[in-house]
């Protein structure tokens, strides 16, 4: 009885020691990239957007990102962007890095996608082509879905995707993924989380190039900015409704009109290569490229200079047909 007693205080001891865990520091990165960007205000929330300059002539480009990072994951081809677009846009969803992140909201894709289109029209953009990765691939198939029925506030150019898990029968949640859907647990485990076991469990995300110490600890207080780890069980509920609105989602991918490009890296254990064989199956007009094999859930972190050189190819190769 005692010991059973003295195992449910450490428990209880540990649990409110992780609870009252400070946020750690933002790095000279982290804070130079919040710096960089602004904030702008949809409803009562706050959402932080980077709109950077670029010298290129294919208009402006919005790149969406993935669960559970930020639009700090496209800081590596930043430069490639620039050199082909106008003006890079870049946002943190509601719930990502510097993005507000309020625990009592019911987070959804269509709600994302308003933001997307709340933004653009702010910042007066009338098109663009879209870049995409993972749970950004999913706002962007429900921006393609009110494309394609003529209810989208902007002219969506193009659609560039990276992994993510666009069909529900190849995708393969992580084990923290299923946890933190688990109803009354997932409110717990969004409390035990912490950088050792956020590191481990994120880095089998990847392929051989892993993050560095330094990128992990910036994935993970961009993370914990603004109390993000103790939301993550709000907003894994896109999980949920990739399978609800899975016939609007894939429908529109293989209704569109529009020319879209899967950039795909196979060792990726959240979508294994039976996604490459599926996508051609059921969208066999849109392109995939296949990466090296190496290259895992973060192509645009783990080989920048292909996803880079890929992405610009396939943008120039709309405006040759578009002049022809």
């Amino acid at each position: 009885m005692i010991g059973h007693f003295v195992s449910c205080a450490v428990a209880v001891g540990l649990v409110a020691v992780f609870i009252s865990y400070p946020q750690p520091p933002l790095s000279s990165r982290l804070e130079q990239w919040k710096q960089l960007g602004e904030f702008l205000s949809v409803g009562k929330r706050k959402i932080f957007f980077v709109d950077e300059k670029g010298q290129g002539s294919s208009g402006p480009v919005v790149c969406l990102h993935g669960f559970p990072t930020s639009s700090y994951d496209w800081i590596k081809i930043l430069p490639d962007m620039k050199s082909q677009f106008s003006r890079v846009i870049m946002l943190d969803f509601l719930g990502y890095g510097f993005s507000d992140k309020p625990e009592d909201h019911t987070y959804t894709i269509a709600e994302q996608a308003e933001i997307v289109e709340t933004l653009l029209e702010k910042l007066s953009v009338p098109s663009a082509h879209v870049l995409s990765h993972d749970y950004g691939d999913t706002v962007a198939l429900e921006l393609l879905a009110r494309s394609n029925s003529k209810k989208l506030s902007f002219v969506m150019q193009s659609l560039t995707m990276l992994n993510g898990g666009v069909f529900p029968e190849t995708h393969r949640p992580r084990i923290s993924q299923k946890l933190l859907l688990t109803p009354g647990l997932g409110y717990v485990v969004s409390r035990l989380f912490s950088l050792p076991i956020f590191s481990r469990g994120f880095g089998e995300v990847f392929g051989a190039s892993k993050p560095t110490n330094e990128d992990y600890a910036d994935f993970w207080a961009a993370l914990r900015y603004n109390d993000g780890d103790r939301a993550a069980y709000r907003i894994i509920n896109f999980l949920r409704e990739r399978q609800e609105f899975k016939g609007r989602w894939v429908g529109a991918l293989q209704s569109t009109d529009l020319s879209v490009l899967m950039l795909y890296g196979p060792a990726d254990p959240v979508n294994p290569p039976s996604f490459a064989a599926h996508f051609r199956k059921v969208v066999p007009r849109h392109k995939l490229v296949t990466l090296a094999d190496s290259v895992g859930h973060y192509p645009q972190w783990e080989d920048p200079e292909t996803v880079g050189r890929e992405f610009l190819k396939f943008i120039q190769s709309l405006e040759t047909q578009t002049r022809s």
